[in-house]
Parts: C-alpha cells; sequence; structure tokens
C-alpha cells in the first residue's frame, strides 16, 4: 500500500474477517486494565453524608453507596441511594478504563432520568477526578468530580458545577465504609 492510499475496509477489520484459511479469527480478550486498581476505594459499602450547595439555602442529606467489580473487574458499578431529603433517589454510575482513549470513563444515570458520561486521567497530586457533561433537572451542566481518600474507610469527593467557565462547589460527600 502507499503512502498515499487508505486501507481497505477488509484490511482494517482483519482481526474478526475470515482469514485466508477459511477460519474466523477474533481478537483475544484483553487482560483487566492494571489501572482499575486506581478504583480500589471505590470498593464496597457506605454510608454517605453530603452537603448540597446549589440551594438557596445549604442543605444537608443521607445516602448509602454500594460499589462492586462487573463485566469480570473492567468497571465498577457504584450505586448511591439517596434516603434523606429526597428519598427514593437512585443513582449509579458505571466506571472503567479506556484503552483506546487512555483515561478513566465513567456513565452516569439515575431514576429521574438524569444522564451523563465523565472522564479523567486518573489520580494526581491525591486527587481522582473525572469531568464531563450531564443532562440534569432539564439542562445540560458540565460537572467535575474530585475524590480524595482520607483513609481506608472514609473518603470524600468534592462536586462542581462549571458556570461559564468558573467551577463552583455543588455538593460535598464523605463516604464512611459500613
Amino acid at each position: 500500500m502507499s503512502a498515499q492510499s487508505q486501507p481497505s475496509p477488509d484490511e482494517l477489520a482483519r482481526d474478526s474477517v475470515p482469514a485466508d484459511s477459511g477460519a474466523v479469527v477474533f481478537p483475544e480478550r484483553p487482560e483487566i486494565p492494571v489501572e482499575m486498581k486506581q478504583l480500589d476505594f471505590l470498593l464496597g459499602e457506605f454510608r454517605v453524608e453530603y452537603t448540597n450547595l446549589t440551594t438557596e439555602q445549604v442543605t444537608t442529606g443521607s445516602a448509602t453507596c454500594t460499589t462492586r467489580p462487573v463485566a469480570d473487574g473492567r468497571f465498577y458499578e457504584m450505586t448511591q441511594r439517596v434516603a434523606v431529603p429526597a428519598p427514593g433517589i437512585v443513582a449509579a454510575y458505571l466506571i472503567g478504563w479506556s484503552a483506546v482513549d487512555q483515561a478513566f470513563t465513567s456513565f452516569y444515570y439515575d431514576d429521574w432520568g438524569h444522564h451523563g458520561t465523565l472522564t479523567g486521567p486518573g489520580w494526581d497530586d491525591g486527587h481522582f477526578k473525572i469531568a464531563g457533561d450531564t443532562a440534569v433537572f432539564g439542562m445540560r451542566h458540565r460537572f467535575v468530580d474530585d475524590y480524595e481518600v482520607i483513609d481506608d474507610d472514609h473518603f470524600v469527593k468534592h462536586g462542581y458545577i462549571d458556570v461559564d467557565g468558573q467551577l463552583v462547589p455543588g455538593d460535598i460527600l464523605h463516604f464512611h465504609r459500613s
């Protein structure tokens, strides 16, 4: 193939199309990314104390959170159940390492119909940050979640909302291992 010509679709899909022998050749299943170890602080059951900074009067509440590995450990599923002051809200995050993007990716959804996708490189200077766009409360927002481990049984998440290019504090959640 010359430097100017593009590979054909058959050449691009070589790993998943019949080989010259007539056998179907598939790529091998990759190992679980070592980067997933960076998320181990999330695993387990937690009680959560949160402070909502987005309302005119600051509100506090409680929740529970359970994080477990799924897809043979290639993703972690974190489910939060808010108990007070708004009972019945269930939010879920599916987070894992993307070898293609060389970053963590997180998919968020809840039982109010909100959803979003956040990404981040992993730990940097004691903080695990992911950021991205979400559709919540009838509008699109850009969020930054900044996690910090306090000790083996306690981590905190500071949530920020991008307002006209400025990060404004949105919430603070303290996760205590149950």
